[in-house]
């Protein structure tokens, strides 16, 4: 059995505040997209796991931890060997080992003919980190509290986009400590977008924003060249997707979004073309 992990972006990041567990509270509208890793099951007399990049290779990875928490909740003996083909960036605020982890949790409990209800999946999902649940969820939503509160979004539009990411990394507990450090007014960029998801693409793009891109844009300023040289190419948008260090640029179509693509590898960046998904 092979199973597609794809990857989301943030339309919107909107960080409105601690929780009582430590945790930020969040307001984000989150979409998958086609770029995506594979994630291959098959029989085997005992748990295996591999992966074609092996520093990934380890216990600690969320595909390995996805599926002991599997196993353990469903009292299935860890017969199947797992093969991760990896094509997602990482770490980039794409969602990836995100994506890998809810990919493991649907792809077992169906090749296991479906022990696990889908409510139970969602509490595993939520237990493994906070973009899991969207994940598994693979729909655009609003994505509330650390991330786990979910309202699926019927109505948003595919988008041709770029993916681009350049030679820097950001953890992403500096960016929340930058963040929290400088006390910065709440944004509202998800309410304006949900209020426009009747309108017109060029209108939903304007309201697309991230709450991290005025921290990053010192912490990482190749990020903010970056959104510049999207819009220079023609972009209708470009935001920071996640913490970082990953950026989109939202095009008119195919082709605009293909150019811009390779104009941004000649400049020796890392750049994907795909689509949001519905």
């Amino acid at each position: 059995m092979k199973i597609k992990a794809y990857a989301k972006i943030n339309l919107t990041l909107d960080i409105t505040g601690i929780r009582d567990d430590g945790f930020h509270s969040l307001r984000s509208v989150m979409v998958p997209v086609s770029l995506c890793d594979e994630i291959e099951i098959n029989e085997s007399d005992s748990f295996s796991f591999d992966c074609n990049i092996k520093e990934l290779c380890s216990e600690d990875n969320l595909c390995v931890r996805a599926a002991k928490l599997f196993f353990a909740t469903s009292g299935i003996n860890a017969l199947a060997s797992l093969r991760l083909t990896k094509n997602i960036p990482f770490p980039a605020g794409l969602g990836g080992g995100s994506s890998d982890a809810a990919a493991v949790l649907r792809g077992l409990n169906s090749f296991f003919s479906s022990p696990l209800k889908e409510t139970e999946l969602f509490r595993l999902a939520e237990s493994l980190g906070s973009d899991v649940p969207l994940c598994l969820l693979s729909r655009p939503a609003l994505c509330e509290g650390r991330g786990e509160i979910l309202t699926p979004i019927e109505s948003l539009p595919s988008f041709d986009i770029v993916i681009a990411i350049g030679d820097g990394r950001l953890p992403t507990p500096a960016v929340y400590r930058e963040y929290d450090a400088e006390e910065r007014k709440v944004r509202n960029d998800t309410d304006l977008l949900l209020e426009r998801l009747n309108c017109d693409r060029y209108s939903l793009a304007e309201a697309f924003g991230n709450a991290f891109e005025e921290v990053t844009d010192k912490l990482a300023p190749e990020t903010k060249r970056l959104r510049e040289q999207m819009l220079a190419l023609g972009a209708l948008n470009s935001h920071l997707s996640g913490s970082g260090p990953s950026v989109y640029g939202v095009f008119e179509n195919a082709e605009k979004a293909q150019n811009a693509a390779k104009s941004l590898e000649k400049m020796g960046y890392f750049a994907v073309c795909c689509k949001t998904l519905s």
